[in-house]
């Protein structure tokens, strides 16, 4: 069975580490939340908050939640078929004035159904000067029948656990059973949604941290989810500059800083041994990268999208010929699976796909809690040929 789309509710099967089934929930156009008339009246904007979605990891639990979600990523994107879903590289507006920053945004339709569209801003200055995260983002959902504004929905939390789930899974794919050794260079809200997904498919028994700022390294025990790491493991603070000494012992490398463009790269992997598997997560922006070139060509490089990584992720250092398949050739074709003891990079630039799962899993589960605010937010007159009739004193006489 497939989650592309299609159905009210569609659901798929996945495996954790431990051997438990756990269910991949997808809600679509057309179904509860997302259009039908018997949930909310269609001249209606269903609103999905931070606080609904908070609720919806409350009565699901964040474990279950993640689980779903790593399963749901897992079960569309092996599916992924290119004539059912359209999807284009995110753009928007890069600036320098006030500060460096975008904005930009990422669609993806499934076609006939619904298309969904991120807004997403990036401000690497965020935390420090304005108490805001780097990343925040919003996501709109249309249909297909007439192109109405079916759902917004909160995506900073969102897109988290969606990039941190998109690295589990490709670390479930390419990286062998068992416990391992985890690597994590940049402790900011990031590596929290990477560790904690991390540790949904693969046991974490060493866990090595970096950041440039050591209060934000020595912070991040405290910001992971309880249960995340557990004892015996111990989290192992090293300074930037010393993670070389550690990478040898390493099976399992995330990159997630907001190094700025032309600083990196961020790490030195020369002593990395044949099998480690890499989660570039931040290489998001033209001229920003964080592992080294001659690294990149000793390995196999896997875009999520090739076009956008090509564009601004670590792949913008390689030609074509210097790139691997991409992610959904590495999920649905089994031959893949000899790449598990070769060195392997996944370039995680955040796929507009990605986020249309994501935003659809949680709007189908804030539906059937009674969640979200409907808001009269598009004009939908009674006569679709009088634009002024909601400005008279008696609409429709």
């Amino acid at each position: 069975m497939t989650c592309d789309g299609g159905r009210a509710l569609a659901s798929g099967v996945g495996q954790r580490s431990n051997g438990k089934e756990v269910k991949s929930v997808r809600g679509t156009a057309g179904g509860p939340g997302l259009g039908d008339p018997g949930v909310v009246d269609p001249k209606f904007t269903m609103c999905f908050d931070v606080d609904d979605l908070a609720a919806v990891i409350a009565d699901v639990g964040l474990e279950e939640f993640v689980d779903q979600l790593i399963a749901s990523l897992r079960v569309s994107i092996r599916s992924f078929d290119p004539n059912r879903v359209e999807h284009h590289a995110r753009s928007g507006f890069s600036y320098t004035t006030p500060g460096i920053g975008l904005v930009e945004w990422m669609p993806s339709m499934t076609v006939g159904e619904l298309v969904s569209i991120k807004t997403v801003g990036y401000h690497p200055d965020n935390p420090v000067k304005h108490n805001l995260p780097s990343v925040l983002a919003t996501t709109a959902l249309y249909d297909t029948i007439s192109g109405r504004l079916v759902a917004i929905c909160e995506a900073t939390l969102l897109t988290a656990l969606r990039t941190g789930a998109a690295s589990a899974v490709m670390t479930d794919a390419l990286v062998g059973p068992g416990p391992i050794s985890l690597g994590v260079v940049g402790c900011g809200a990031q590596a929290v949604a990477q560790i904690h997904a991390i540790s949904r498919v693969r046991p974490i028994e060493r866990l090595v941290v970096a950041d440039i700022e050591p209060a934000t390294a020595h912070s991040l025990r405290h910001r992971l989810p309880s249960g995340t790491i557990e004892p015996p493991t111990v989290i192992e603070i090293v300074d930037v500059l010393e993670l070389v000494d550690h990478v040898a012992d390493l099976d399992v490398l995330t990159t997630c800083t907001s190094v700025e463009v032309d600083r990196g790269p961020v790490v030195e992997l020369r002593a990395a041994k044949p099998g480690l598997h890499v989660n570039a997560v931040g290489s998001d922006f033209p001229g920003k990268v964080e592992l080294p070139v001659d690294y990149l060509q000793s390995a196999v490089v896997i875009p999520d999208s090739l076009e956008q990584c090509m564009a601004e992720g670590e792949s913008q250092q390689l030609t074509l010929a210097d790139i691997g398949p991409d992610m959904v050739e590495v999920l649905s074709d089994p031959a893949h699976r000899e790449l598990v003891n070769q060195r392997t990079v996944f370039d995680s630039t955040g796929w507009s796909y990605e986020d249309q799962i994501a935003a659809t899993m949680f709007v189908e589960h804030a539906t059937r809690l009674g969640l979200g605010t409907p808001v009269r937010l598009q004009h939908q007159p009674d006569d679709p040929y009088d634009p002024f009739e909601v400005l008279r004193p008696d609409p429709g006489a």
